[in-house]
């Protein structure tokens, strides 16, 4: 299962890892994807606005999810990257433990919030207890939904992409199969949508949990190859000196299931990250609400195309993550210009992704949304999504590139200006919105998006020129 990212060609390594992460959250986004396509097709607008109006308020959850996974993975990635495997194993228990408590808290906040957020985002009358019945099914599962994404965040630490991957092709198509049978066969409606969701997102946490626990066995410290070397050796009579047996039993002493120190270490950059993550997607939360007082047509029509923009967008992101994580263990290894090297490598394949995105969008865009929406019913809905998608994917060469820069950034355990690039990013982008909403109506929500990516780069940029990321490593 080692698959070190320290060694060999950079920009190999980055795409042998970047293309399972690719599909890894292609298939993530399938969830969303599916229960979007069949809501709006058997239930219809109504219920798809339901949908998406609840979306911006579990994605704040997510954001906790996704910024203590970022926490977790840079420290246990840095450990990888410096072979201190015993630091490595401890970092994973310790990580999972503190999700599973943190979730279950957080389940019950939501649960009991649930009406409240969504009266404050001024959700209209007519698909509020849509969107509430959804909101409360999807808390009962949010352990599932942190465990699941604590995994893929200690995989990808440790450059297996690809086991992700598996279990989420697995749990796609099993989504997909209990959406057809509690909405289209059951008419459950959005409520099916949520209750396949759930279990989908169960099964998979709990396989990949299992699967991870079991093949960490398969990691060897220093002191136990030393050992299994000696065992397998062609020797008849062998006799493990005092001083091995020693070191075996300190070795295993220091493979902890719980260590506060480490939590701590996981923390200065998880917190940050957490904060981050939550004014990101706060705001687009805030975003929400002056969408929706543009009605459902325009609600839908959002939904339909920040769905599609955040599926287009993936190859994109999944190369920034790609770059954090190879920053982070050739960081743990001491390979600075591999760093470089890396980065270099990954602009070069992003340039190239987000023309090809682009083309595609331009011309194939409206064919695209109206899976979701039948055009003689839907029309405004479906021009407020054509027109946002054609503006937004102009700049994913934009956005592309503040990814790669904040992904060094992220690796190199620089967690303060990769905080403030995406912050930024995202507070310029809600105060175009705000500013100008009435005077220039639905078009303003997808004219700020490019212009927040253009100051989140120039952060991100200046800093890494800087060269003071090289000094954040957490691993000393």
């Amino acid at each position: 299962m080692e698959n070190y990212m320290t060694e060999g060609n950079a920009a190999k390594s980055i795409a042998y890892f970047s293309i399972p992460l690719v599909l890894s959250s292609v298939f993530q986004q399938l969830y969303n994807l599916v229960d979007s396509i069949i809501v709006g097709n058997y239930v219809g607008e109504d219920a798809l606005a339901a949908v998406g109006a609840s979306y911006s308020i579990t994605m704040v959850f997510m954001s906790i999810a996704i910024g203590s996974g970022i926490g977790c993975a840079v420290v246990i990635s840095q450990y990888y990257g410096a072979k201190m495997i015993h630091k490595m194993k401890t970092s994973i228990y310790t990580s999972i433990i503190a999700i599973a408590v943190l979730s279950v808290f957080l389940a019950c906040i939501g649960w009991i919030m649930s009406d409240f957020l969504l009266q404050i985002m001024k959700t209209p009358q007519n698909i509020f207890y849509d969107a509430l019945s959804y909101l409360k099914i999807y808390f009962l599962g949010l352990t599932f939904m942190f465990l699941y994404n604590i995994i893929t965040s200690i995989f990808n630490a440790l450059g297996e992409s690809k086991i992700p991957l598996y279990f989420l092709i697995f749990s796609s198509f099993l989504n997909i199969l209990l959406d057809l049978i509690f909405v289209v066969k059951l008419q459950y409606g959005v409520v099916g949508v949520a209750i396949a969701t759930l279990i989908a997102q169960g099964v998979s946490a709990f396989l990949s949990i299992t699967y991870l626990l079991f093949n960490l066995k398969k990691f060897k410290t220093k002191d136990e190859m030393v050992l299994d070397s000696n065992l397998s050796s062609k020797t008849s009579e062998i006799k493990i000196n005092k001083k091995e047996n020693i070191n075996k039993r300190k070795d295993s002493k220091d493979v902890k299931i719980f260590d506060f120190p480490i939590l701590k270490n996981m923390s200065k950059i998880a917190i940050p990250s957490i904060f981050q993550q939550s004014f990101v997607y706060i705001s687009i939360f805030l975003v929400q609400i002056i969408v929706n007082t543009f009605g459902s047509s325009i609600i839908a029509g959002y939904t339909i195309a920040t769905k599609i923009d955040s599926i287009t967008m993936i190859p994109l992101a999944s190369f920034g993550n790609a770059v954090g994580t190879f920053t982070a263990q050739n960081i743990g290894a001491k390979k600075i210009e591999r760093v470089k090297e890396g980065l270099k490598s990954s602009l070069i394949i992003i340039t190239l992704m987000s023309f090809a995105i682009f083309a595609g969008l331009f011309i194939f865009g409206q064919n695209i949304i109206e899976l979701f929406l039948n055009n003689a019913q839907s029309g405004d809905a479906i021009d407020f999504a054509v027109k946002y998608l054609k503006i937004v994917s102009g700049f994913y060469i934009v956005k592309g590139f503040m990814n790669a820069y904040c992904g060094v950034l992220k690796g190199s355990g620089d967690i303060s200006v990769f905080v403030l690039s995406t912050m930024l990013n995202f507070l310029v982008r809600l105060i175009i919105v705000y500013v100008f909403a009435k005077t220039i109506g639905p078009s303003v929500i997808y004219y700020g998006v490019p212009i927040g990516w253009f100051v989140g780069l120039l952060i991100g940029y200046i800093r890494y020129k800087s060269e003071r990321w090289k000094f954040k490593s957490v691993v000393k």
